[in-house]
């Protein structure tokens, strides 16, 4: 066997371990996907999780059931405590929103979700008056303030008919 052909094996050999080599990286970059979309998916329920705790202390729970009925109702310091954990809720829910493009569940369904977590949420009469009163749709990304305005419509063209 020539120098000649030795070289022209090396290439092929050469050839087939790139190949496997893209092919192992290929594999491997999708179990790491994989592996981000759990880790997402994770950190939302995380979250959820998390703020629905805050209402194992029986006064936050009053607070917040008052609040729900009239914003307008509760004391200044009861609004201050309302007003936070509904930030906190729809920084949970955004959560979806966000993670829709990279979670381990399909990205219609997240969507479906947040927004029927928002319809159920902005139900209340008392978070549609504190979401007018908090002024965050002049400070919060767009697409989570449209998403909020678009169930606070929804609530509101649905109750005229």
């Amino acid at each position: 066997m020539t120098l000649s052909e030795f070289a022209d094996i090396a290439d092929l050999v050469a050839a087939f371990g790139l190949i496997a080599s893209l092919l192992f990286l290929a594999w491997e970059l999708r179990k790491n996907s994989e592996q981000a979309r759990l880790q997402n998916w994770y950190s939302v329920l995380a979250a959820l999780r998390e703020h629905k705790r805050r209402t194992d202390d029986l006064c936050v729970s009053d607070v917040l059931y008052r609040g729900r009925e009239s914003y307008e109702g509760l004391s200044g310091s009861e609004k201050i405590l309302f007003g936070h954990w509904m930030e906190e809720w729809l920084q949970a829910q955004e959560g979806l929103l966000i993670f829709r493009h990279s979670n381990a569940h399909r990205r219609e369904d997240l969507t479906l979700a947040a927004r029927g977590n928002f319809r159920s949420m902005f139900s209340y009469p008392g978070c549609r008056e504190w979401w007018i009163d908090s002024g965050l749709a002049d400070r919060w990304p767009r697409s989570l303030v449209d998403a909020v305005s678009e169930a606070i419509s929804e609530i509101e063209s649905s109750r005229r008919r």
